[in-house]
């Protein structure tokens, strides 16, 4: 099985650099596996977006996760972010990497929920990381 990893962050995230380096320092510890896979949510703006294009750009692959922000009888649905950040975390990814500004509240509850789960995590929060 090819290893997995989950990626969340913030939308006003927009430190290319510090992702481009995250994702190449994860993907040189899986010895460069070609058939790596990155898992995402599909945000439009933001970590989601630049890790997905620094992805793709490497010719690897993506599994996206878009929130379904309307019910099928077209109410919003306000619980759809975490709901799809469960469903990420639920596909037991080997690494969570969270790139977090200004303590946002969808990515910080994939990163908690993740931890409780006990997958390894890499967070950078406003340009810094920790483990």
């Amino acid at each position: 099985m090819p290893p997995r990893l989950l990626i969340t962050g913030s939308r006003t995230w927009t430190d290319r650099a510090v992702i481009r380096d995250a994702l190449r320092a994860w993907w040189d510890s899986t010895g460069r596996d070609p058939e790596a896979i990155l898992v995402s949510g599909k945000c439009p703006k933001g970590a989601d977006k630049i890790c997905e294009e620094v992805w793709a750009h490497n010719g690897l692959t993506l599994e996206l996760h878009p929130a379904k922000w309307r019910t099928p009888d077209g109410k919003q649905d306000m619980s759809a972010g975490y709901t799809r950040n469960k469903a990420m975390v639920d596909t037991q990814p080997d690494h969570i990497i969270a790139f977090i500004m200004d303590k946002s509240g969808g990515a910080s509850h994939c990163l908690r929920y993740a931890k409780g789960k006990g997958i390894p995590f890499t967070l950078y929060e406003d340009s810094t990381s920790t483990t």
